[in-house]
Protein backbone atom coordinates (compact mmCIF):
# COMPACT_ATOMS: atom_id res chain seq x y z
CA UNK A 1 0.00 0.00 0.00
CA UNK A 2 1.14 3.55 -0.69
CA UNK A 3 2.24 6.02 1.97
CA UNK A 4 0.16 9.15 2.45
CA UNK A 5 2.96 11.28 1.05
CA UNK A 6 2.83 9.34 -2.23
CA UNK A 7 -0.88 9.81 -2.78
CA UNK A 8 -1.56 11.33 -6.15
CA UNK A 9 -3.93 14.28 -6.16
CA UNK A 10 -7.25 13.10 -7.45
CA UNK A 11 -10.92 13.83 -7.12
CA UNK A 12 -12.77 11.41 -4.83
CA UNK A 13 -16.41 10.77 -4.00
CA UNK A 14 -17.98 9.42 -0.78
CA UNK A 15 -17.27 5.68 -0.46
CA UNK A 16 -13.98 5.63 -2.43
CA UNK A 17 -11.21 3.58 -0.80
CA UNK A 18 -7.97 5.33 0.24
CA UNK A 19 -4.64 3.49 -0.28
CA UNK A 20 -2.60 4.31 2.85
CA UNK A 21 -0.41 2.51 5.38
CA UNK A 22 -2.10 1.32 8.61
CA UNK A 23 -0.05 3.90 10.55
CA UNK A 24 -1.36 6.84 8.52
CA UNK A 25 -3.33 9.56 10.28
CA UNK A 26 -6.80 10.02 8.84
CA UNK A 27 -7.87 13.63 8.51
CA UNK A 28 -11.13 15.32 7.51
CA UNK A 29 -13.19 13.44 4.96
CA UNK A 30 -11.59 10.02 5.61
CA UNK A 31 -12.63 7.37 8.14
CA UNK A 32 -12.33 3.64 8.80
CA UNK A 33 -15.19 1.53 7.53
CA UNK A 34 -16.50 -0.42 10.50
CA UNK A 35 -17.02 -3.85 8.94
CA UNK A 36 -13.70 -4.03 7.06
CA UNK A 37 -11.45 -1.45 8.72
CA UNK A 38 -10.68 -0.02 5.30
CA UNK A 39 -10.08 3.75 5.01
CA UNK A 40 -12.74 5.29 2.80
CA UNK A 41 -13.85 8.80 1.99
CA UNK A 42 -17.02 10.41 3.30
CA UNK A 43 -16.70 13.67 1.37
CA UNK A 44 -16.38 14.71 -2.24
CA UNK A 45 -13.22 16.69 -2.99
CA UNK A 46 -9.49 16.41 -3.66
CA UNK A 47 -7.56 13.62 -1.93
CA UNK A 48 -4.31 14.89 -0.40
CA UNK A 49 -1.43 13.65 1.77
CA UNK A 50 1.50 15.30 3.55
CA UNK A 51 5.00 14.39 4.86
CA UNK A 52 3.62 13.59 8.33
CA UNK A 53 1.81 10.60 6.80
CA UNK A 54 -1.58 12.26 7.14
CA UNK A 55 -4.26 11.90 4.49
CA UNK A 56 -7.42 13.93 4.07
CA UNK A 57 -10.00 15.14 1.57
CA UNK A 58 -9.75 18.80 0.65
CA UNK A 59 -13.35 19.96 0.44
CA UNK A 60 -15.17 23.24 0.87
CA UNK A 61 -17.37 23.29 3.95
CA UNK A 62 -18.40 25.65 6.75
CA UNK A 63 -19.17 23.01 9.41
CA UNK A 64 -16.10 21.82 11.26
CA UNK A 65 -15.73 18.23 12.45
CA UNK A 66 -12.99 17.99 15.15
CA UNK A 67 -9.93 15.94 14.23
CA UNK A 68 -7.21 15.07 16.73
CA UNK A 69 -4.14 17.36 16.59
CA UNK A 70 -5.91 20.03 14.52
CA UNK A 71 -5.03 23.59 15.51
CA UNK A 72 -8.24 25.58 16.01
CA UNK A 73 -9.43 29.03 17.03
CA UNK A 74 -12.14 29.07 19.68
CA UNK A 75 -14.12 31.51 21.79
CA UNK A 76 -14.53 30.85 25.51
CA UNK A 77 -18.23 30.69 26.32
CA UNK A 78 -18.20 29.49 29.93
CA UNK A 79 -15.79 28.93 32.80
CA UNK A 80 -16.24 26.15 35.35
CA UNK A 81 -14.24 25.02 38.32
CA UNK A 82 -11.68 23.01 36.41
CA UNK A 83 -12.20 23.76 32.72
CA UNK A 84 -13.47 26.16 30.07
CA UNK A 85 -16.21 25.62 27.50
CA UNK A 86 -15.05 26.73 24.08
CA UNK A 87 -16.98 27.29 20.86
CA UNK A 88 -14.89 25.92 17.99
CA UNK A 89 -17.63 25.87 15.37
CA UNK A 90 -18.44 22.17 15.70
CA UNK A 91 -21.78 20.59 16.58
CA UNK A 92 -20.91 20.68 20.30
CA UNK A 93 -18.61 22.91 22.31
CA UNK A 94 -15.18 21.71 23.37
CA UNK A 95 -13.76 21.19 26.85
CA UNK A 96 -10.51 23.01 27.65
CA UNK A 97 -9.01 21.86 31.00
CA UNK A 98 -7.53 24.81 32.90
CA UNK A 99 -4.31 22.85 33.52
CA UNK A 100 -3.81 22.01 29.83
CA UNK A 101 -1.27 24.81 29.38
CA UNK A 102 2.51 24.70 29.48
CA UNK A 103 3.66 24.93 33.10
CA UNK A 104 0.12 25.32 34.48
CA UNK A 105 -0.54 24.30 38.09
CA UNK A 106 -3.45 24.78 40.48
CA UNK A 107 -1.78 27.94 41.80
CA UNK A 108 -0.31 29.14 38.50
CA UNK A 109 -2.71 29.00 35.58
CA UNK A 110 -3.98 31.41 32.89
CA UNK A 111 -6.83 33.72 33.88
CA UNK A 112 -9.02 33.33 30.79
CA UNK A 113 -12.36 35.12 30.66
CA UNK A 114 -15.58 34.49 28.73
CA UNK A 115 -15.33 36.00 25.27
CA UNK A 116 -11.57 35.57 24.88
CA UNK A 117 -10.14 33.93 21.77
CA UNK A 118 -7.84 30.94 22.25
CA UNK A 119 -5.62 29.11 19.80
CA UNK A 120 -5.55 25.45 20.79
CA UNK A 121 -4.85 21.90 19.68
CA UNK A 122 -7.58 19.28 19.57
CA UNK A 123 -6.16 16.71 21.98
CA UNK A 124 -9.13 14.34 21.83
CA UNK A 125 -11.79 13.89 19.17
CA UNK A 126 -14.33 11.10 19.21
CA UNK A 127 -17.78 10.97 17.68
CA UNK A 128 -19.33 9.77 20.95
CA UNK A 129 -17.81 12.39 23.27
CA UNK A 130 -17.09 16.09 23.44
CA UNK A 131 -13.84 17.27 21.85
CA UNK A 132 -11.08 18.26 24.24
CA UNK A 133 -8.53 21.03 23.71
CA UNK A 134 -4.98 21.61 24.89
CA UNK A 135 -2.73 24.66 25.05
CA UNK A 136 0.36 22.61 24.22
CA UNK A 137 1.65 20.53 21.35
CA UNK A 138 2.18 16.75 21.78
CA UNK A 139 5.61 17.43 23.35
CA UNK A 140 4.08 19.62 26.07
CA UNK A 141 5.30 22.96 24.68
CA UNK A 142 3.04 25.93 23.94
CA UNK A 143 4.60 26.85 20.58
CA UNK A 144 2.20 29.73 20.01
CA UNK A 145 -0.87 28.05 21.49
CA UNK A 146 -2.96 29.75 24.16
CA UNK A 147 -5.00 32.95 24.58
CA UNK A 148 -4.64 35.55 21.81
CA UNK A 149 -4.45 39.30 22.49
CA UNK A 150 -7.82 41.03 22.68
CA UNK A 151 -6.51 44.60 22.62
CA UNK A 152 -5.28 46.55 19.60
CA UNK A 153 -6.49 46.34 16.02
CA UNK A 154 -7.50 42.67 15.99
CA UNK A 155 -10.34 40.85 14.31
CA UNK A 156 -11.41 37.23 13.95
CA UNK A 157 -13.62 36.13 11.07
CA UNK A 158 -15.09 32.93 9.69
CA UNK A 159 -14.38 31.43 6.28
CA UNK A 160 -14.58 28.06 4.55
CA UNK A 161 -12.40 25.16 5.67
CA UNK A 162 -10.89 25.07 2.19
CA UNK A 163 -9.65 28.66 2.45
CA UNK A 164 -8.12 27.96 5.87
CA UNK A 165 -6.12 25.04 4.48
CA UNK A 166 -5.02 27.27 1.59
CA UNK A 167 -3.84 29.96 4.03
CA UNK A 168 -1.76 27.40 5.95
CA UNK A 169 0.25 26.54 2.84
CA UNK A 170 3.85 27.82 3.09
CA UNK A 171 3.45 29.39 -0.36
CA UNK A 172 0.00 30.91 0.17
CA UNK A 173 -0.21 33.60 -2.56
CA UNK A 174 -2.48 36.07 -0.76
CA UNK A 175 -0.42 36.14 2.46
CA UNK A 176 2.84 36.50 0.53
CA UNK A 177 1.34 39.39 -1.45
CA UNK A 178 0.03 41.14 1.66
CA UNK A 179 3.37 40.79 3.44
CA UNK A 180 4.93 42.98 0.78
CA UNK A 181 2.74 45.96 1.73
CA UNK A 182 1.51 45.50 5.32
CA UNK A 183 2.83 44.54 8.73
CA UNK A 184 0.42 42.13 10.37
CA UNK A 185 0.01 38.89 12.29
CA UNK A 186 -2.34 36.12 11.27
CA UNK A 187 -3.40 32.94 13.05
CA UNK A 188 -5.35 30.35 11.10
CA UNK A 189 -7.48 27.61 12.63
CA UNK A 190 -8.41 24.50 10.72
CA UNK A 191 -11.97 25.02 11.99
CA UNK A 192 -12.70 27.83 9.52
CA UNK A 193 -11.57 30.84 11.57
CA UNK A 194 -8.83 33.39 10.99
CA UNK A 195 -7.46 35.95 13.48
CA UNK A 196 -5.73 39.08 12.14
CA UNK A 197 -3.87 41.88 13.94
CA UNK A 198 -2.25 44.91 12.30
CA UNK A 199 -1.12 48.46 13.06
CA UNK A 200 -4.43 50.17 12.29
CA UNK A 201 -8.14 49.52 11.89
CA UNK A 202 -7.94 50.40 8.17
CA UNK A 203 -5.15 47.90 7.55
CA UNK A 204 -6.96 45.15 9.44
CA UNK A 205 -10.11 45.72 7.36
CA UNK A 206 -8.13 45.64 4.09
CA UNK A 207 -6.28 42.46 5.06
CA UNK A 208 -9.47 40.67 6.14
CA UNK A 209 -11.31 41.62 2.94
CA UNK A 210 -8.35 40.62 0.76
CA UNK A 211 -8.12 37.20 2.42
CA UNK A 212 -11.87 36.60 2.10
CA UNK A 213 -11.83 37.53 -1.60
CA UNK A 214 -8.79 35.39 -2.43
CA UNK A 215 -10.26 31.91 -2.16
CA UNK A 216 -10.74 31.31 -5.88
CA UNK A 217 -8.02 33.66 -7.14
CA UNK A 218 -4.79 32.65 -8.81
CA UNK A 219 -1.41 33.87 -7.56
CA UNK A 220 -1.35 36.58 -10.22
CA UNK A 221 -4.85 37.74 -9.34
CA UNK A 222 -3.95 37.91 -5.62
CA UNK A 223 -0.84 39.94 -6.35
CA UNK A 224 -2.74 42.34 -8.63
CA UNK A 225 -5.54 42.83 -6.09
CA UNK A 226 -3.13 43.69 -3.27
CA UNK A 227 -1.15 46.03 -5.54
CA UNK A 228 -4.30 47.93 -6.49
CA UNK A 229 -5.28 48.26 -2.81
CA UNK A 230 -1.87 49.71 -2.01
CA UNK A 231 -1.97 52.09 -5.00
CA UNK A 232 -5.26 53.69 -3.89
CA UNK A 233 -3.90 54.47 -0.47
CA UNK A 234 -4.67 51.41 1.68
CA UNK A 235 -1.06 51.00 2.77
Amino acid sequence: MAMATNIKLKIVLPGDSVPVEPTATLGPGVYLRGDTGTPITCRAGMLRGDPSNKVWVDFDSKRYIPVQDDRVLGVVTKTTGKSYRVDIGSAVSAVFPELAFEGATKRNKPNIQVGEVVYARVSRAHKDSEPELSGTDPSGKANGLGPLPASGHVFMFKCSLGLCRKLLSPKCPILKSLEGHYKFEVTVGLNGRVWVASGSVAHTIVIVNAIQNSQYMTETECRDMVRRLAEVGYS
